[in-house]
């Protein structure tokens, strides 16, 4: 059985994704099991995003599996020679689901991207908990980006979803009455694009992002415009949301 067919099953879509559009992705694991509330296998995700992400992703896969201790400069040197499938802007990782905000920059990118990293991670997991199948949904969910006003709030309302799980969900009722200790929580977790909008960080996953970070003179402006966000009322961007 093939590796799509064994671990994950893309269907046809309604939407077919164009090449320099922005969509929302979501993916989440089959009965809501709460796969990435262990670390490591958050972490493993995350690299999939990276190494996924490339036409040379194959390779840059089979050398990890072929290597003791891979350094992280020696995959970026394999997929650089490759071309990017997407452009990853935004992402977070939930314990049982994961959001991306991605740009489309080949033909099939995001399908060809989602297949391979969700392939990737369940292969791990399978493998460390002696299990077989799949363990995404059979298929992610999107939503294309239409407009400006979308773009901005979606990068936020994705930095803000950790808060779920680590404060509750009362930012969503726009009650926050703590934002420095929401945000240094947010700021510490690893799983999250937050950082390179707030601070001076170089994530290597993500590109493209100064569509959304040339809109804001500093990294303050866009603290402000995050946490305005999430004291304020959530009803005006209701309908972006696919969770």
């Amino acid at each position: 059985m093939s590796d799509i067919g064994y671990y994950i099953i893309i269907m046809e879509r309604k939407i077919k994704f164009a090449s320099g559009e922005y969509y929302h992705i979501y993916s989440r694991t089959i009965l809501n099991i709460p796969e990435f509330k262990n670390h490591k296998h958050a972490e493993k995700l995350a690299h999939a995003f990276l190494i996924a992400n490339s036409t040379k992703s194959s390779e840059a896969f089979q050398f990890l599996r072929n290597s003791k201790k891979p350094k992280i400069e020696e995959i970026l040197n394999i997929l650089k020679d490759g071309e990017r499938l997407v452009d990853i802007l935004c992402y977070s990782v939930m314990p049982d689901h994961y959001h991306l905000l991605l740009k489309q920059q080949r033909e099939n990118g995001i399908t060809d991207f989602i297949r391979r990293c969700n392939t990737s991670i369940a292969k791990y997991i399978n493998t460390k908990n002696e299990r077989k199948g799949p363990l995404f949904e059979s298929n992610f969910k999107s939503k294309h980006v239409d407009t400006n006003e979308y773009l901005l709030h979606l990068s936020l309302y994705i930095h803000l979803n950790p808060l779920d799980f680590m404060v509750g969900k009362k930012w969503r009722n726009h009650d926050i009455k703590n934002w420095n200790i929401a945000k240094e929580k947010l700021l510490h977790y690893p799983w999250s694009s937050i950082k390179s909008f707030l601070q001076n960080y170089d994530d290597p996953i993500i590109s493209g992002i100064k569509i959304i970070t040339k809109q804001f003179k500093h990294k303050k402006d866009y603290e402000q415009f995050l946490q305005e966000w999430s004291e304020n009322s959530l009803k005006s961007i209701e309908n972006i949301l696919i969770d």
